[in-house]
């Protein structure tokens, strides 16, 4: 599959994360709705936008101007994936549909019907 093919929909059912967790905590592994299972997305989303922010920090003090590198860029990039990562995780862990959710949110906070 090519990457302009993928959608939202496609990603949330297919990737490894709609299996249940279970490198470790096994006790957590038998429920895939498991706070635990939350708890340590949110603790990955968490890390990424931390990373985010420590990067736009450097790049506020930097003396090469206020656009990140290309090295930054490509970290902002992994970092933003990881972080739609997570998104995918909670909608799986609740049952909903990001790209549903996405039109609705588009809709209610910017008053724009989407697509």
């Amino acid at each position: 599959m090519k990457a302009e093919e993928l959608t939202i929909e496609h990603a949330q059912r297919t990737q490894p994360w709609t299996q249940p967790y279970a490198r470790r905590h096994d006790h957590d592994a038998r429920d895939f709705r498991s706070p635990f299972l939350a708890r340590h997305t949110l603790a990955h989303l968490m890390k990424s936008v931390g990373k985010l922010a420590a990067i736009y920090e450097a790049v506020d003090h930097s003396d090469l101007g206020p656009v990140p590198s290309d090295e930054q860029i490509r970290e902002i990039a992994g970092l933003a994936a990881d972080c739609l990562t997570a998104a995918l995780k909670f909608a799986n862990l609740y049952s909903f549909s990001l790209a549903r959710e996405l039109i609705r949110r588009v809709q209610d906070k910017n008053g724009v019907v989407w697509p």
